[in-house]
């Protein structure tokens, strides 16, 4: 069942609404932004200026929507807009009011319940992660000089018995900033391997101010990461038990 029928189903039945808003903040929602999306300068956020609408009252309010569709009906022209986790969305307007879905089936949040679901949100352990969130990622090689990262890294891994090979790429989701993934193809503890080396890079780049992920080879999300690119170290000894 989708994100608009349980929405139908909790405005006609209150017992429905707690499973509704457990879903609604692991789901994604779409706002309306006044300009393109754009990553703030040397900032790995995204910068989003939202539009808000003014009821008949007078209230001031965010409007969010279920669906891209959901944003059209209510634009009724075409709009930027953005596709963003709704917990990250109530994180980012806690002190405002909301309404889903306007001019339709759908539900208003004043700042108080806004804060209350984020309150629960934490006490649930629920993160701010979108579902798709592994099909939003995209990889490209770096477009800009990383031999500050590159070279004390393979002097780091070449004595590391355990380790075979390692790249390195941009790494970006949507319209946010690229981070840089250094995925290590590796035996043993990954874990122990890469806080070693996250050390080693920080001593050798004097505090360089650049975010770092790292990530094995073994996982699925790696190997996609990696796919036609080129390592930036391979072993060159075979190890014991393969010569």
């Amino acid at each position: 069942m989708n994100l608009d029928e349980l929405l139908k189903k909790a405005i006609n039945d209150p017992s429905r609404r707690s499973i509704f808003l457990q879903t609604l903040i692991r789901s994604d929602i779409f706002v309306i932004c006044k300009h393109p999306v754009q990553s703030a300068q040397n900032q790995p956020d995204v910068r989003l200026e939202l539009v808000t609408v003014r009821n008949p009252e007078g209230e001031v309010f965010i409007p969010f929507f279920t669906s891209h569709r959901g944003v059209q009906r209510f634009a009724r022209k075409y709009v930027e807009c953005c596709q963003i986790n709704c917990l990250r969305f109530f994180d980012l307007i806690q002190d405002r009011n909301a309404v889903l879905n306007p001019n339709s089936y759908g539900k208003e949040f004043s700042s108080p319940e806004i804060k209350a679901v984020l309150r629960i949100a934490r006490n649930l352990h629920i993160k701010a992660n979108s579902y798709n969130e592994f099909e939003t990622l995209s990889y490209q090689e770096p477009q800009q000089p990383l031999t500050h990262i590159t070279k004390p890294a393979v002097k780091f891994f070449s004595s590391q018995p355990n380790v075979d090979r390692a790249f390195i790429v941009e790494m970006q989701k949507g319209s946010e900033k690229p981070r840089l993934l250094i995925v290590v193809d590796m035996l043993g503890n990954t874990r122990k391997l890469f806080v070693a080396l996250a050390r080693y890079l920080v001593k050798s780049n004097n505090n360089e101010n650049q975010h770092l992920y790292f990530l094995s080879y073994e996982h699925a999300l790696a190997k996609k990461a990696v796919t036609n690119m080129t390592p930036f170290y391979v072993r060159s000894e075979k190890r014991y038990f393969q010569r």
